[in-house]
């Protein structure tokens, strides 16, 4: 019978620090707000400072592209070229966003 009763306690026990962990509230563990890692007077820079790079990326995809021959590309470069542009217009277009006042 002792042993059966460590065993229920050991299970409410767990179950608590599940409740707990899920998100309760214990022993005066406060919730803390979510915060941006950037600050909000940055978003408007930064907006334009990324979505100026990757149009600049962009553009420069686009010549190369087109004053290049077949035979001397290089798939290599083309992809480097294209997935930075795309993350520097990404995270532009995030910051153009968040700026607007639209939190995504």
């Amino acid at each position: 019978a002792q042993s059966r009763r460590h065993r229920r306690d050991d299970v409410v026990g767990r179950a608590a620090a599940a409740t707990t962990a899920a998100g309760g509230r214990s022993d005066g563990m406060a919730a803390k707000a979510i915060s941006s890692p950037v600050p909000v007077e940055w978003y408007p820079t930064l907006a334009v400072v990324m979505v100026s790079v990757g149009l600049m990326l962009t553009a420069s995809f686009f010549i190369y592209e087109a004053t290049s021959s077949r035979r001397s590309r290089s798939l290599a470069k083309e992809i480097a070229t294209a997935a930075v542009a795309s993350v520097f217009l990404g995270f532009g277009s995030l910051f153009v966003l968040l700026a607007s006042g639209v939190y995504v």
